[in-house]
């Protein structure tokens, strides 16, 4: 192989998108966290429903 970058950029996108998907989880879940030490009795369902929303966005992408 000549170039061996051609085989880097992939991973290199690899890791971004990653990265950037648990770092939207992360703050799903800080978010949820947040809300409920505020005392929200609707934080877990809130985060749940959007948990749930999200997954079928992404499945009818499919």
């Amino acid at each position: 192989m000549d170039h061996p970058i051609g085989l880097l950029v992939p991973w290199l996108v690899f890791a971004l998108a990653a990265g950037l998907k648990a770092w939207q989880i992360g703050r799903l879940i800080h978010d949820q966290l947040r809300n409920h030490r505020r005392g929200t009795a609707r934080g877990m369902e809130r985060f749940r429903a959007e948990l749930e929303l999200s997954w079928q966005r992404s499945q009818s992408l499919r």
